[in-house]
């Protein structure tokens, strides 16, 4: 569904909810949003333009019960980019700004690093010098409520007992094949898992929609990954294989979901990820037609692995966080 569409039913229905209950009306004014059982504010101008103001009581201008409904903002109204807090009386309190907000890790965030794991240098086993890096978390790392999609997204390490006969029936799916050519049993999926876990420049990720596995995702370090020779590669540039398994989940409005969750949560997962990179195959038209020109990511161009023509791509951070909800 995109934005433009999500806005237009929200209007006609005149009332809502977020996922936690917590309840909107839509009048002439603009809409009536509950803050807890006994407060409700205003949200104004919302289609006039870049900003939007919520007016509210002044002691409630820092809570944090504001982030739902900022979020469920910057979801639904993709133009709005400044949200000003204002007093009763119209005073302004602040201004939030949409590129902050899709920064703070707290929020969706559950991993171990958030830019905080100190800087180490160390050299991996084919004398790549590289920042040591923080080990994966295990379970859970990164949630976040698409309202466009009426759905959560998660991201948690993948298990490789819990995942092991899932993951084989995903990798011997003829179109995943095509691309990745690891088809094969449950010995040589057990195998790949376990030289990909044991990779410390390597991240599985098994993603979810409302907790139903859907894609592999498997974030590695460019620094230590093949794609460096290619381009110009930093200390912290992340990266990511990606399949999409369950064929429920195929289309347009999931990917641009899981390709905006799974960006935020590289950015998210080192504060120093100034660029997210990719090397797909040159002839995967479905994926590049996804990515190319959509939440920052653009293909730079295309290049010659020793065994694929591929496409490189690339996400600055800057320009994911300025465009955080528009395709």
């Amino acid at each position: 569904m995109s934005d433009i569409k999500a806005k237009a039913e929200l209007e006609v229905m005149q009332q809502g909810a977020l996922p936690d209950g917590r309840r909107w009306t839509l009048d002439g004014e603009g809409y009536q949003c509950q803050l807890d059982s006994n407060t409700f504010f205003a949200l104004l101008n919302v289609n006039n333009g870049s900003n939007a103001q919520i007016q509210i009581p002044h002691d409630e201008a820092e809570s944090s019960k504001l982030n739902g409904w900022l979020e469920w903002l910057f979801d639904i109204h993709g133009d709005v980019a400044i949200v000003e807090l204002v007093s009763l009386n119209g005073d302004k309190i602040k201004e939030i700004f949409k590129s902050d907000f899709y920064q703070q890790t707290e929020i969706w965030y559950r991993g171990n690093n958030g830019g905080t794991f100190p800087l180490r240098w160390v050299e991996n086993d084919q004398g790549v010098k590289h920042p040591f890096r923080a080990e994966p978390v295990k379970g859970e790392v990164y949630r976040r409520h698409f309202h466009t999609l009426g759905m959560d997204l998660s991201l948690r390490h993948l298990d490789p007992d819990k995942d092991l006969e899932l993951f084989t029936s995903w990798m011997n799916v003829g179109r995943v094949a095509k691309f990745w050519e690891e088809e094969g049993d449950l010995e040589k999926q057990k195998k790949f898992i376990r030289e990909v876990i044991q990779d410390p420049h390597k991240y599985p990720l098994i993603a979810s929609f409302d907790d139903v596995p859907f894609a592999y995702f498997e974030v590695y370090w460019a620094l230590e990954d093949r794609i460096a020779p290619y381009y110009e590669c930093h200390s912290f540039d992340r990266g990511a294989h990606m399949l999409v398994g369950n064929s429920r989940f195929l289309g347009r409005r999931y990917a641009l979901a899981w390709l905006k969750g799974v960006s935020h949560f590289m950015f998210l997962d080192d504060s120093r990820t100034q660029t997210l990179v990719g090397e797909p195959r040159a002839d995967n038209g479905p994926l590049l037609k996804y990515m190319n020109g959509t939440f920052g990511w653009k293909k730079v161009k295309e290049f010659d692995f020793p065994h694929k023509r591929a496409a490189l791509i690339s996400c600055d951070r800057a320009d994911f966080f300025e465009g955080a909800g528009k395709v």
